[in-house]
């Protein structure tokens, strides 16, 4: 079954684009609140311990930060004035040994840093990874790989700034201000009246600019996300290949071009945001220490030397105005990053948030060892409520064991019908049973353990012939691998390879042939072992010798097994024991071959109109497939 045919329908509804095309309106939309806020936090939670020594670490680093001008201040107004050399030496020692202790402890405080920025990288990423696992069909359908990329890795990698250069430096500057602001009260108190004055200059203008870079910050995101789903695109195989035999290389070289401007002006936007503002705030800053130089040194020639004012303690005040100024300014900087912080979070949550078309009910069991009936009752689906039914109030049931061949013109449900029994979608109406099990009533693992698909659109992983094997069931012995490729007819093969079972197949299976891939999905198949096959033979495409090999394959493949066969070949049709035939949606004919043709329906036309001018060897007439 053709993947992008079978999906068709549902692509041009939904948009096949990146999320948001044909899913805006359903995103989840989280404001900048408080729940968003607790939310964030809470994946802080198991990581309290390192935060907990990060904060005694920004404690004690911000305490030996306010020592050095304290000597300073003592090596002025008593060591040098008052000839005392011993205590010189102690002083002059103390500012070299601050610096050491202060770097061993940022040391130690880098080390838990970095293990919680990482460990919360790593966390997301695997909350991420796993959600997409449970997502259906439909969001793989509707999405582009490559804007799926960006939010497990550039989105998750963002994180890491944001804990390092935001939350971090929140706990940092709020210390630092607060034993600042205490030292410099202490030292006199109408000084630090002055110097706190001009800190409102720093902070009004903060709010503007902060939504505004909580826009850009978004936009960026997005146009990056977009960037690589046109990289994604192009780089790979399939894309190469069609790029170059269109001869679309300059159109995708300028596509490329246009998005990377897009995210080079966004980003010099976010960059530059602001920056006359902080200008203007650096002036406020220098205005400071101006101040206090001229208030201070104003007093003292005037001879007020009240609360132990001295040159000293005004070298020593100004000193310290750096430590109360750059917190301020950085934690003004820090709402505006938090914006842009708390944009990179909420791309994160609206995957997160995302809900399964496709999830097991509270309660449901597991699927015990099957026989393989399957029972259609009354099931309807559509991709769309706005869209016609791709099957309208089907019903048939399935012995264990039959082979049943779906058939009928293009587009009249064969494949939906396949996509249903495994849970790819559940229908809107109507019922499907296995055994009696109703689908909905059992875990999707269970179910799809017991399934095995063979699609005309073989996958194989970049990696070798082993690991693709291997992935249908890992615990498989070589001897198992090795009779399941006999039984694929595709053993001699692979024994024949430089590297055998060890060789690579290249993006998609690109280094093997349509045959050899379909004989190894096939060998994929038997190795499973599946109690209900579904299979859309892959033969009209190949030539006569791969054909040969695939139906050789085919026997052992099907044998025992409840198998779905959208059928393509008329040796196909005549070795199932019930065929459906399908229009529009609906079973309008169900039987074997000489039933349906004595019946002189739908399915004597499809036979009038291909079997009797076309052997198996031929290709299928447009609008017709069986």
């Amino acid at each position: 079954m053709h993947f992008n045919r079978s999906l068709g329908g549902m692509g041009r509804s939904y948009g096949m684009g990146h999320l948001g095309e044909g899913q805006d309106d359903k995103r989840p939309k989280i404001a900048l609140e408080r729940a968003l806020l607790g939310r964030v936090f809470r994946y802080f939670i198991p990581y309290r311990k390192p935060a907990i020594l990060i904060l005694i670490c920004i404690a004690l680093s911000s305490g030996l930060g306010l020592i050095a001008p304290l000597l300073v201040r003592a090596l002025l107004d008593h060591a040098i004035p008052g000839h005392n050399l011993p205590l010189l030496h102690k002083l002059v020692l103390g500012l070299v040994l601050l610096p050491v202790a202060t770097g061993l402890i940022g040391v130690l405080q880098n080390y838990w840093n970095i293990r919680i920025s990482q460990g919360l990288v790593a966390d997301l990423r695997n909350a991420l990874y796993t959600h997409l696992q449970r997502l259906s069909l439909r969001f793989y359908a509707t999405t582009r790989s490559g804007e799926i990329l960006s939010r497990v890795n550039n989105d998750t990698a963002a994180v890491n700034g944001v804990v390092l250069g935001t939350f971090l430096g929140i706990f940092t500057n709020i210390i630092t201000l607060l034993a600042t602001a205490g030292v410099l009260f202490a030292m006199d108190w109408r000084l630090a009246l002055l110097a706190c004055g001009i800190v409102p200059a720093f902070v009004l203008p903060m709010r503007r600019i902060g939504r505004i870079r909580h826009r850009l910050s978004r936009e960026t995101q997005e146009k990056q996300s977009e960037l690589q789903g046109v990289t994604q695109d192009v780089v790979n195989v399939g894309g190469f290949l069609l790029m170059r035999l269109f001869g679309r290389a300059s159109y995708e070289a300028g596509r490329f071009h246009d998005g990377n401007q897009a995210v080079f002006s966004l980003q010099l936007r976010q960059a530059m945001v602001g920056r006359w503002m902080f200008l203007f705030i650096g002036i406020v800053a220098a205005a400071g220490p101006a101040l206090v130089y001229w208030y201070g040194g104003k007093r003292l020639i005037l001879g007020d030397t009240a609360a132990g004012l001295s040159i000293g303690t005004i070298i020593a005040f100004v000193a310290y105005l750096s430590n109360l100024y750059r917190p301020v300014a950085q934690l003004a900087n820090i709402y505006v990053d938090l914006q842009g912080a708390f944009a990179v979070f909420l791309r994160i949550f609206e995957y997160l948030d995302l809900k399964p078309d496709v999830q097991d009910r509270p309660g449901a069991g597991p699927l015990p060892r099957i026989r393989g009936q399957v029972r259609f009752e009354g099931v309807t689906f559509a991709y769309r409520p706005d869209q016609r039914p791709a099957l309208d109030n089907v019903s048939f049931t399935i012995e264990p064991g039959q082979l049943a061949a779906l058939v009928g013109p293009s587009g009249a449900g064969k494949t939906t019908a396949t996509y249903l029994v495994p849970r790819f979608y559940d229908p809107q109406a109507g019922r499907i049973l296995i055994d009696g099990h109703d689908l909905r009533e059992v875990t999707q693992d269970s179910l799809t353990a017991q399934m095995g698909m063979v699609t005309q659109e073989t996958f194989l992983f970049h990696a070798t012939i082993r690991e693709n094997l291997l992935y249908a069931r890992s615990g498989a012995t070589e001897e198992e691998l090795v009779a399941a490729a006999r039984a694929a007819y595709i053993h001699d093969f692979i024994a024949g390879l430089p590297d055998g079972y060890d060789t690579l197949v290249g993006e998609r299976g690109f280094k093997l042939s349509g045959g050899e891939k379909q004989r190894l999905s096939i060998a994929r198949a038997i190795l499973k072992d599946p109690r209900i096959l579904i299979l859309d033979e892959a033969t009209s495409s190949l030539d006569s010798h791969s054909e040969a090999a695939i139906q050789s394959a085919l026997v052992p493949l099907m044998k025992g097994r409840t198998a779905f066969v959208i059928a393509h070949r008329l040796s196909t049709v005549l070795a199932a024991d019930v065929i459906l035939v399908l229009d529009k949606g609906r079973v309008v004919e169900q039987g074997t071959h000489q039933k349906l043709l004595d019946q002189a329906g739908l399915y004597a036309q499809l036979y009038e109109t291909q079997f009797r001018k076309h052997d198996d060897r031929h290709p299928h007439p447009p609008g017709v497939s069986l």
